[in-house]
């Protein structure tokens, strides 16, 4: 990504920076930005359609902790929903307004193929704790005292259901390289849950990691067949536009009109009705070898009057079945092979995206600024969700050996060895990426934040598939794996605030105010209505939306 500046960059001042190399501490929230965190929250932004951006690391297996961080995301949106829900027909009671249903109403559940009751089980929160703060949080609002003063059982009433939100109902884009790119496809172009998501990655880690195609080094370790066929199964059955579907619709919406849609002088504008986006960032062998290659759902064109200090990428989407934009962007050398795809008039090989941006954040931002060159200075949220922080204290040098390190011999050894490690760390982190971010950002109090796994994954390879206990059974293929992640992640979200990591809150602070902040944005959304709020849900996008509504009518 090109380096961004800020647009208002902070006074010039004495420098903090130590000449030790020590790494130094953070203080916490100061109270300015502790402030600023929950006025953020709080409110929507003006324009309701600023645009909030979900953005996913790779890293093999451990993307299954960032669909965890998902999960409850979720659940804590959900919990804003039915807060919000609570104080706004507590206000239409006390301003004395008349015809107020005596029951809250459901989100419209019309979501493009995903209509029917969710296949996999729900969380097993309680639905009866707060989503805002800890008994002793000093956060205490508006909100915090109307649910006090209000009814606030929400498991006693009818109210918006957990199972049916979904994140394409909060998020307008994703991008994701790796297997951050399959979960951006997931849960953006096919519009499925989070639920769905890590039942998938349950199933095909699996398929993927239970069995090795050859041992060799340097040849590719695993077969890709099991990802192709999981991904067209999905397909097959989502889809309602084609009977006896094999799963092969293209990435791209609105692909059949694509060729007319490129017609049009701005073919993907920001301001008409649109559905969530996804974007898979993935790795070419042409002259642009230290750049990703986008693989979008939208046709972004770069005009000639936009922003020059963005990255510009390749333009369009490319007309790829969406199996195959989920290989080309999990292609990882030596795990899985390259994939070859037809693209204009030539065949093009892709491979794993984290070979140039394993962090898309930045990818993202750059977009961002392309779409909406003049309407919006900063997204309304960018959330990006890593998969693990890496263990970078040893890079195996001669110091970690003693004296027979100092022997030229294995001095040697011992160097070419620690390069390697170091090149998959880079290949496979992307901390360095969310630095940049977070100056830019001016932290991460506002707009910007970023939730990654602190400790726990560091030293869990991209293949880990160990057999294990896994929810109390005994011997489950990757149940040891599994059940590694599922507790760092638990012990993650739950940790107090961190000096050496934190910048500006502990995790929970942060998924609370982000999942505050999707509720206010979607809900003023919702109250401005209209085609281009339908259009958000996928109304257009199901044909089984009527046949439900004919059956109410009918029943």
């Amino acid at each position: 990504m090109a380096t961004l500046e800020p647009p208002n960059p902070p006074p010039a001042g004495p420098s903090l920076r130590s000449d030790s190399a020590a790494p130094s501490s953070r203080r916490q929230e100061t109270d300015d930005s502790d402030k600023a965190g929950r006025v953020w929250a709080r409110q929507a932004e003006a324009d309701a359609w600023s645009p909030c951006i979900l953005t996913l690391d790779g890293g093999g297996i451990r993307g299954y902790s960032s669909l965890l961080i998902l999960k409850e995301l979720m659940h804590q949106i959900w919990l804003w929903e039915n807060v919000l829900e609570d104080e706004e027909r507590a206000a239409h009671v006390e301003s004395g307004q008349a015809g107020i249903s005596e029951e809250p109403k459901e989100m419209d559940q019309a979501v493009g193929g995903h209509d029917l009751a969710p296949v996999f089980s729900l969380s097993n929160h309680d639905s009866s704790v707060s989503p805002v703060h800890n008994q002793d949080d000093h956060d205490s609002d508006v909100s915090h005292r109307n649910r006090e003063s209000s009814p606030t059982n929400l498991s006693s009433r009818k109210s918006i259901k957990e199972e049916d939100l979904l994140p394409c109902h909060y998020f307008d884009f994703m991008y994701g390289t790796s297997t951050g790119g399959l979960i951006a496809t997931i849960l953006g172009r096919l519009r499925m849950t989070v639920d769905e998501g890590l039942e998938l990655y349950r199933k095909v880690g699996d398929d993927l990691f239970g069995r090795r195609r050859s041992s060799i080094p340097l040849r590719t370790k695993y077969y890709h067949q099991p990802l192709e066929r999981a991904v067209r199964e999905i397909v097959s059955k989502r889809c309602l536009d084609h009977p006896n579907c094999d799963g092969n619709d293209l990435h791209p919406w609105d692909a059949d009109k694509l060729d007319d849609i490129l017609k049009q002088d701005i073919p993907f504008d920001v301001d008409k009705p649109r559905v969530c986006q996804s974007c898979c960032l993935t790795a070419t062998h042409d002259k642009s070898i230290s750049e990703a290659y986008l693989l979008r759902s939208y046709p972004h064109y770069y005009s000639p009057d936009g922003p020059n200090w963005t990255t510009p990428y390749n333009q369009g989407a490319l007309k790829l079945p969406i199996w195959q934009c989920t290989r080309a962007t999990t292609a990882a050398p030596f795990y899985f092979a390259m994939v070859k795809a037809h693209v204009d008039g030539e065949f093009k090989a892709f491979k794993d995206g984290g070979i140039r941006e394993n962090n898309p954040s930045g990818a993202a931002l750059s977009e961002f600024h392309s779409l909406y060159y003049r309407r919006n200075d900063t997204p309304a949220l960018m959330l990006s969700i890593g998969t693990g922080r890496p263990d970078q204290s040893k890079d195996g040098f001669a110091g970690a050996w003693g004296p027979a390190g100092h022997l030229p011999f294995v001095s040697k050894f011992l160097e070419k060895r620690a390069v390697i490690r170091n090149l998959l760390i880079k290949y496979t982190e992307g901390e360095k990426q969310h630095y940049q971010m977070r100056e830019y950002a001016h932290g991460e109090h506002h707009w910007y934040k970023r939730l990654n796994v602190s400790d726990g994954l560091q030293n869990m390879p991209l293949d880990s598939w160990e057999r294990g206990e896994w929810q109390g059974q005994a011997n489950v293929p990757g149940g040891a794996t599994l059940t590694k992640m599922e507790d760092a992640t638990a012990a993650y979200l739950e940790r107090e605030y961190d000096p050496m990591v934190d910048t500006y809150a502990p995790p929970s602070t942060m998924l609370r105010q982000t999942a505050e902040k999707l509720a206010r944005q979607r809900r003023a959304r919702e109250k401005e209505g209209g085609i281009r709020w339908e259009a958000f849900l996928g109304k257009h996008l199901s044909r089984r939306v009527d046949v439900l509504a004919n059956d109410e009518d009918v029943g």
